[in-house]
């Protein structure tokens, strides 16, 4: 399939390479960043470009892999002919792209991606959608090609999804950041906490969250609670975060 790639962010610089692994043909690669069209075109052995005037319009696969806010400022100069159009977000309803070609769809892989970590997309969960039954099922077979879990999902579940990874991945991600600079603060290393990041991964694999759940807020052990809160008491933003969740793990476990 001969595709372009439409942004050369973290999961582009991703998606890409494992779908020319599949023996796809990239095309161009769009980014309004030289540099960074540059490096990633070269990398799938392509034309970068960085006006969307100068995409091509005799690709059989568009992926847009662009912020949010960004489709309706480069999309808008593309004549996509008679390919199928995508984007890859979680957030958006498929339905933004309508103004700009029949032919459209959405792949969306549910990963956190960055550029300097490999992705394993046998692992990831593609959700996916289109306009067309033919476009479905072009996607539905390119999905499979990287992954066994292709799911056909609406706007409506996908944006839920998405939500749901903001709190698994991103907010877990500032937790993490918290509790590095922390350590830090008495000369520690955040690596002493890496054994209990994996063991509290591995055991949601296999207990229900509520279940996993340990620590003083679910025993409303205000003593440490209270003693944490001391200790929090140069970072006032910190202190009101950790309040804010040991009141929800502890209603949460009351309730469960």
């Amino acid at each position: 399939m001969r595709i372009c790639l439409i942004g050369a962010g973290n999961l582009a610089s991703q998606l890409a390479p494992a779908l020319a692994a599949k023996g796809h043909r990239f095309l161009q690669v769009y980014s309004r960043t030289e540099s960074s069209a540059g490096i990633l075109a070269a990398e799938l052995g392509c034309e970068a470009v960085v006006q969307p005037e100068q995409i091509c319009s005799d690709a059989d696969l568009y992926i847009c892999a662009l912020k949010d806010d960004a489709h309706s400022q480069v999309l808008p100069g593309i004549n996509f002919g008679k390919g199928l159009l995508v984007h890859t977000a979680g957030s958006l309803p498929m339905a933004v792209l309508a103004d700009y070609t029949p032919n459209h769809g959405v792949f969306y892989p549910l990963q956190t991606f960055s550029k300097q970590r490999p992705v394993d997309f046998s692992e990831v969960p593609f959700f996916i959608e289109a306009a067309l039954p033919e476009s479905l099922e072009l996607l539905k077979n390119l999905a499979s090609e990287l992954s066994e879990k292709v799911i056909l999902a609406g706007y409506d579940q996908r944006r839920q999804l998405h939500l749901a990874a903001v709190f698994a991945n991103n907010f877990v991600n500032y937790l993490y950041g918290i509790a590095e600079d922390l350590v830090h603060e008495k000369g520690l290393d955040f690596q002493y906490l890496l054994p209990l990041i994996e063991e509290t991964s591995r055991k949601v694999k296999t207990i229900a969250p509520v279940e996993a759940q340990t620590g003083p807020a679910v025993r409303f052990d205000c003593h440490v609670i209270d003693k944490h809160l001391q200790l929090l008491g140069e970072h006032p933003d910190w202190q009101h975060l950790y309040e804010v969740l040991s009141k929800g793990i502890y209603e949460r476990s009351i309730n469960k």
